[in-house]
């Protein structure tokens, strides 16, 4: 099922297992980036490191004014 939710700032970024024994890892997003079908994001990393983040399969996003809220998929794998 494919969502209409974009990414804002503020929004976290969670990957789940990127490859096999990898922590799950949070970020914030700081900027967003690109056009709306290629959205990519500066994201402030749970490490304190800041990096462009271009998202697959295993990101989530958590809308930061819905904390309740379900993740959303970025994208479908």
């Amino acid at each position: 099922m494919a969502h209409s939710h974009s990414a804002h700032v503020g929004d976290l970024i969670v990957i789940h297992e990127h490859r096999l024994g990898e922590p799950r890892r949070k970020g914030e997003i700081l900027e967003v980036l690109g056009t709306p079908e290629h959205e990519h994001y500066r994201v402030r990393w749970d490490d304190g490191r800041e990096a462009l983040f271009y998202p697959g399969g295993d990101a989530v996003i958590q809308h930061a004014r819905d904390p309740d809220d379900e993740p959303v998929l970025v994208h479908e794998p």
